[in-house]
């Protein structure tokens, strides 16, 4: 019944995407993620069951808070939607059970490129999950070991060199210490082969978003912030997706 199976893995991702937005909002404000129940953040009124099925409850409330009427955060919605594309395509692109892993993968990935967006902040207690995670898909998927390893190594060794580097020669940080952990983290999901695509496509991403903020008007110069990691986590995305559907490069999970 692939319907069934495409309809599950779009109604997972948005339930996922729901606690993934959760996360983004509360954890660079220091409060905890996990515990307590879901409140509105404008006038502390607790959300009925209603008021927290995704998607679903910002259309029929129209974007607004039942009770005091504040907007509530498109970014919400944007995650969950995101996020049930993302479970939608994991069950699209699996091969075999064991691929729907790749779904943690994309979710880990959208919620790190979310904050560095918003925050330029990648935590080290998230990119760290990346990494493990992606160890631990290789004993679910059995892949490829060695290229897993070898991509983590390469990835962050490649980045950080980068970083170290340019703040040699230029005596200021041009990297964040998180790019170089999360490109590790990428190439233990991704293997050794994926990498240059993903950097390739992550560069196009960047100058993306300059010519969009050119277009906007902003100003743009050499001190301007380029959120490198969710340039690299939206071009991993592609590369997974690419790979996965015409394997122009191996994957080390696949």
């Amino acid at each position: 019944m692939p319907g069934l199976m495409l309809a599950c893995g779009f109604l997972a991702g948005t339930i996922a995407g729901s606690f993934l937005a959760l996360v983004a909002a509360r954890l660079p404000l220091g409060r905890p993620v996990v515990g307590g129940r879901s409140q509105c953040d404008a006038c502390g009124r607790v959300l009925g069951p209603l008021e927290l099925v995704p998607l679903f409850s910002f259309i029929v409330l129209r974007g607004r808070c039942k009770g005091c009427g504040a907007v509530i955060p498109g970014s919400t919605w944007i995650m969950e939607l995101l996020a049930g594309l993302v479970g939608l395509l994991a069950v699209m692109l699996a091969r075999t059970p064991a691929d729907l892993v790749w779904a943690v993968f994309g979710w880990l990935l959208l919620l790190l490129a979310a904050l560095d967006l918003r925050h330029h902040w990648l935590p080290l207690q998230l990119t760290a999950l990346l990494a493990l995670s992606g160890v631990a898909a290789l004993f679910v998927t059995r892949g490829d070991m060695l290229a897993s390893l070898a991509g983590g190594a390469a990835g962050f060794l490649g980045l950080e060199a980068v970083r170290v580097g340019y703040r040699v020669l230029r005596g200021r940080e041009g990297i964040g210490g998180g790019d170089p952990l999360l490109l590790g983290g990428i190439g233990l999901w991704m293997g050794w082969q994926a990498l240059p695509f993903v950097v390739i496509v992550a560069s196009l991403v960047g100058f993306g978003l300059i010519a969009l903020w050119k277009l906007r008007g902003a100003e743009v110069g050499p001190a301007t912030r380029v959120p490198l990691g969710a340039c690299l986590a939206i071009a991993a995305i592609g590369v997974w997706m690419a790979a996965a559907r015409a394997p122009i490069v191996p994957l080390a999970l696949l």
